[in-house]
This record gives structure tokens, sequence and C-alpha cells, in this order.
């Protein structure tokens, strides 16, 4: 059952990176990138969430874990942003304010 589960859950994070690379990795439309990337992460973590949930793990690292998806999607969200000049994806770390130039053609954002 375990090793079910484990297959399941490497199959389903394989199909989540693979639908990010196509949609935010390639390409330029970055009005598009904008609209889908809270989505797409709120997705994604909603899914962790789940696998945490049916996986049962003791009760107070169950809820820990649940909290902590809470300010880490909000926060990735936050710090993720698109350049408008060559559409690739800028990342900065939680801890830090958010990038105002691009990280590829350090043109602003």
């Amino acid at each position: 059952m375990q090793q079910d589960l484990a297959i399941v859950f490497v199959v389903i994070w394989l199909g989540l990176t693979v639908g990010s690379v196509m949609l935010f990795q390639r390409g330029s439309d970055v009005k598009r990138k904008r609209k889908l990337w809270p989505i797409y992460t709120i997705f994604t973590n909603t899914v962790i969430g789940g696998f945490i949930i049916y996986m049962q793990p003791p009760i107070v690292l169950m809820f820990s874990l649940l909290v902590l998806l809470i300010p880490v999607t909000f926060l990735t969200i936050r710090s993720t942003k698109f350049c408008d000049a060559c559409g690739q994806v800028t990342r900065t770390p939680f801890f830090l304010k958010p990038a105002t130039k691009c990280s590829h053609c350090q043109k602003p954002l």
C-alpha cells in the first residue's frame, strides 16, 4: 500500500513538474503566466496537503505541516515575478523583498 502511494505521488509530482515547465519556463506570454501562477501554486500545494492528509502522520505533525503550507504558498506567489521584456521567471528567497529587476535581462520588473 505504501509503495503504491509512493508511485502515485511520484507520477502526480512529475506531471505537475512537466506542467510547470510547459506553462512557466517556456514561452513569452507574461500575462498568461501571471494569471496562472497563483492558481498553479495553490493547486500544487493543495495536492501536497492532500497527500499529507492521506498518509495520516501523527496529528500534531499533520496539522503543523498543513499550517506551514499556507505561508509557504503565499510567499511562493509573492516572491515569483515574470519579466515583461524577456518573459522569464525571477525568484527571490522568501525572506527578502521581491525582485525589482529581472535576473536574466536586468530590466525593471
